[in-house]
């Protein structure tokens, strides 16, 4: 019995002594947000006496590929397989963090409101903007892709729907989660001032918004 006793006392402080060692060697989670310092404060809209906007936002939810969809920063790497960082993960799913950050930029650079969870009144003029990511993805040593097609369309306002395709290429400079977050957050910030061109224009045309930034394939829809 006290043979028995003192195995089973041996295998707890066995396993004891594992989980502590595990809990000793992982890492604290780091959590990473798409919003950049500069878009995370709402900016002042164009009027400063507390009138109307000229116009309102309604920045749809984002799809996303499901290969990059994942809680975890993902990072491709030189030989071409991709590594799942587990200790740094996104503060909310994908699809939000780039519905966000598009949102908070725009926001920023247009001076406007986006009442996508709000119902905006009927006869309120508004900008849609309709945002479908064909790739998301950061290359270790090389660059930060945001590969997306993207649609504005007015309401109750005078302008033309627009559907163009972006790519933005942001170089990253290392090999680090922390390096590719950084790149994918400024790529996707100048993804939404490519769009906020577009908006600006009245959905007639749209610019790059800088030298990382390919706009092809813009037609009326």
């Amino acid at each position: 019995m006290k043979a028995h006793s003192a195995l089973k006392l041996t295998a707890a402080g066995l396993v004891l002594g594992a989980a502590l060692i595990g809990c000793a060697a992982s890492p604290p989670v780091q959590y990473y947000t798409l919003v950049g310092p500069e878009t995370a404060q709402a900016a002042p809209t164009r009027d400063q006496g507390g009138g109307a906007s000229p116009y309102l936002l309604v920045v749809t939810p984002v799809n996303v590929p499901p290969q990059a969809d994942q809680p975890q920063i993902m990072m491709r790497q030189p030989d071409g397989t991709v590594a799942a960082y587990y200790s740094d993960r996104w503060t909310a799913p994908l699809p939000d963090e780039i519905r966000g950050a598009l949102s908070a930029a725009l926001v920023h650079d247009l001076g406007v409101l986006d009442v996508q969870s709000i119902t905006a009144p009927a006869s309120a003029p508004v900008w849609r903007v309709q945002v479908d990511v064909q790739r998301f993805e950061a290359v270790a040593g090389g660059a930060a892709v945001v590969d997306a097609t993207w649609r504005i369309r007015p309401s109750n306002i005078q302008g033309g729907a627009l559907l163009c395709r972006s790519v933005v290429q942001v170089p990253i400079g290392g090999s680090a989660p922390a390096q590719a977050v950084t790149a994918l957050r400024q790529a996707t910030a100048q993804l939404a001032s490519t769009i906020a061109t577009g908006i600006r224009a009245g959905g007639h045309r749209a610019q790059a918004s800088g030298d990382h930034v390919r706009l092809s394939g813009c037609v009326p829809s």
